[in-house]
């Protein structure tokens, strides 16, 4: 490994997809890398409060694979969610693009067991900027072999 490289041949977006997944997932995590050398998408990873904070938690159970989002590639769109509290009015959502190209991938608020009237405010976790709010359901642009991850608040 040349200074502050990651798991060869993976891409960023690639690396933030395996991070998203594991942190909603709740599996298990270990970072075998010098902390000291890290690149920009370890840093957004590796140190992403609200993702390490969900992994961490134990307050909800571990999350899962909530559907597939029609798009021109077979099974290529998924979205992922767990809950961030008990009640259901906060979720961790990972809209995941394992196709060759980039798409628009949606989750619904059905999938969340939210009404679909219900307005939410989305947040970006990568980045953490306000998406506004939404209601009935968020879209994105994803790009190949990436993942967005938005956090879903109801209220």
């Amino acid at each position: 490994f040349s200074k502050g490289a990651h798991c060869p041949g993976q891409t960023d977006d690639e690396y933030r997809t395996t991070f998203a997944l594991w942190s909603l997932t709740q599996s298990p995590m270990i970072v075998a890398t010098d902390v000291r050398n890290m690149t920009a998408v370890m840093r957004q990873t590796l140190l992403n409060k609200d993702l390490v904070a969900l992994h961490q938690s134990t307050g909800t159970p571990p999350g899962a694979h909530l559907a597939y989002w029609e798009c021109s590639e077979l099974l290529g769109c998924e979205v992922w969610g767990r809950k961030i509290t008990p009640d259901g009015n906060s979720w961790m959502v990972a809209l995941v693009n394992r196709g060759t190209r980039a798409h628009k991938i949606t989750v619904k608020w059905g999938y969340l067991g939210i009404g679909g009237k219900t307005p939410a405010a989305v947040t970006n976790v990568w980045d953490g900027t306000s998406k506004g709010n939404a209601t009935g359901l968020y879209t994105a642009d994803v790009p190949s072999h990436g993942t967005v991850v938005v956090k879903i608040v109801v209220g």
